[in-house]
């Protein structure tokens, strides 16, 4: 089982009366990609900070390797940090910008050179050491950023927000270039974004934050499918919320309609249903020989290439729900849902 690399514990951040960060703790396995997830202003980026020691906790921890770095600088904890704006040097060269790091450590200029052009060749840019920031696209500029970031072999790599001035198409690309990067370096990660899609696709962990702090820390899979709470579920990906009463085990009695749902919750208990809308099957036909079947209407449709997202009245209520391959033709006027009893996930917050 890996430990902890980098162990947050119990850290607050204040700016004026504004608390940043509440309370937070955290432990970022070695070898992991973590992600900290959230709204603007939730408190990732400040927490990020601190663990790069940019920023002072005003209260609790940060360790490194079980070693306490709270109080020791950030030229002298061993990581490296991609910011959002990249912050090249517009003077100097990529080569330059990219050796930056290990003229300040003094680093010889056989060594430099050489780890410069391994770094470079790492992150596909080889042989464009001559050339200026200005002559990169911004896909290659935060390759280069990237690249500073390593040359300098940190132990943990923090990464604020780097895909957030790329073209969406690109993004994806690069992301993908980033966690492969990281999975062939086996380095320890720490990645901020508020894009959901982002997190999701590249994440060992996510660290779903908000208001200062962390409401839930699980796999990808674990966020998705099972959140712990309405915010986690309406934030990371869309979903259909439904409240009503266990009115027997495995059954939820909503008004104007009744669900077959998992068993757990006690009967009398208040619950919010959550169905994500690619886990309500659409049929042009009552299907038979299920439950949890409703008679709906389609009032709007668009087409999204690998998907059909419909928005149908059925029950007294506005559903959204996605099909997969719609292929040529979109569904009009009456419709069936059905909703799968495995696919419902039950929320039970007071």
């Amino acid at each position: 089982m890996n430990r902890a690399h980098v162990s947050v514990q119990g850290i607050t951040k204040r700016f004026g009366p504004t608390v940043a960060v509440d309370g937070v703790s955290l432990d970022v396995e070695e070898g992991s990609f973590t992600t900290l997830l959230g709204p603007s202003g939730c408190g990732k980026t400040t927490l990020l900070r601190m663990v790069a020691g940019f920023h002072h906790p005003d209260q609790g921890d940060i360790f490194l390797r079980g070693i306490r770095v709270t109080d020791i600088p950030a030229h002298r904890r061993n990581t490296a940090m991609v910011f959002q704006e990249y912050a090249l040097f517009p003077h100097m060269t990529v080569g330059e910008n990219v050796g930056y790091g290990l003229r300040l450590r003094r680093v010889s200029a056989d060594e430099a050179t050489r780890r410069v052009g391994q770094v470079m060749e790492l992150v596909g840019l080889a042989g464009q050491q001559r050339k200026f920031p200005h002559h990169l696209s911004g896909g290659q500029q935060q390759r280069v950023a990237l690249a500073r970031a390593l040359v300098v072999e940190p132990e943990v790599l923090l990464l604020d927000e780097p895909l957030s001035n790329l073209d969406a198409k690109l993004r994806i690309r690069v992301r993908s270039e980033i966690r492969q990067l990281q999975q062939q370096l086996g380095k320890t990660t720490l990645y901020v974004t508020h894009d959901q899609e982002e997190a999701l696709a590249i994440s060992d962990r996510i660290a779903v934050m908000n208001r200062g702090r962390i409401l839930q820390l699980g796999t990808p899979l674990q966020i998705y499918h099972h959140p712990v709470n309405r915010f986690v579920a309406d934030f990371v990906g869309l979903a259909n919320f439904l409240e009503g009463e266990v009115s027997a085990p495995g059954q939820v009695r909503m008004e104007g309609v009744s669900l077959t749902v998992p068993d757990g919750a006690l009967p009398g208990r208040r619950v919010t249903v959550v169905l994500r809308p690619e886990a309500i099957r659409l049929h042009a036909r009552p299907p038979e020989g299920v439950a949890n079947v409703l008679r709906g209407y389609v009032t709007a449709a668009s087409f999204l290439g690998t998907l059909a997202r419909y928005w149908v009245d059925a029950a007294g209520r506005h559903w959204i729900v996605d099909v997969p391959s719609p292929g040529e033709a979109l569904m009009t006027g009456e419709v069936f849902l059905e909703i799968p009893r495995d696919r419902i996930h039950l929320l039970t917050e007071t």
